[in-house]
């Protein structure tokens, strides 16, 4: 199976396969989060067979099913805890920007810079995966960096990187 990325300016992405079976499927991955999945006898055709869109919270759980997170068994209070950890903890994935005031800065300058509730853990820069990088590590424009915090300072981290912070 290939998967094909596509940008879509001002949207978000476009990912594209096809499975074994020769059907293809078109997943719009919206900036806002919202996911428009695609399902047809051909990528290039233009008779959809199937389509539904998801939240971004949908998504992610759906997701999480195909990976088969979840099959596991575990005590009932041992999942209370994890899903309301899972309420009040993200982990995101985060494009830094031009505009960014991140970039070009270590990532010790970018965690003063960013909310208290907020860890970097990683960055990927091309092809290339750095967990855990070190205080000394510079962020470039372009790198995308794993984060783990709190909802709502990921989401204000999310902005520096963006630039609007």
């Amino acid at each position: 199976m290939r998967i094909r990325e596509q940008d879509l300016p001002g949207i978000g992405k476009r990912i594209s396969f096809t499975n074994r079976d020769g059907i293809s499927t078109v997943i719009i991955h919206h900036y806002s989060g919202k996911r428009e999945i695609y399902f047809m006898n051909d990528e290039d055709d233009e008779e959809v067979l199937f389509s539904t869109v998801f939240t971004s919270d949908e998504a992610k759980e759906f997701g999480a099913r195909l990976l088969g997170i979840g099959n596991e068994t575990v005590d009932e209070e041992s999942f209370e805890r994890f899903r309301i950890m899972r309420q009040k903890m993200l982990v995101d994935w985060i494009k830094v920007k031009k505009a960014s005031s991140l970039a070009d800065q270590t990532v010790k300058a970018a965690q003063l810079r960013v909310p208290e509730d907020v860890s970097i853990v990683g960055v990927v820069r091309e092809k290339d995966i750095l967990p855990k990088p070190q205080d000394d590590f510079v962020i470039l424009a372009g790198d995308t960096l794993l984060v783990i915090g709190k909802k709502e300072a990921v989401s204000r981290f999310e902005a520096a990187c963006k630039g609007k912070g």
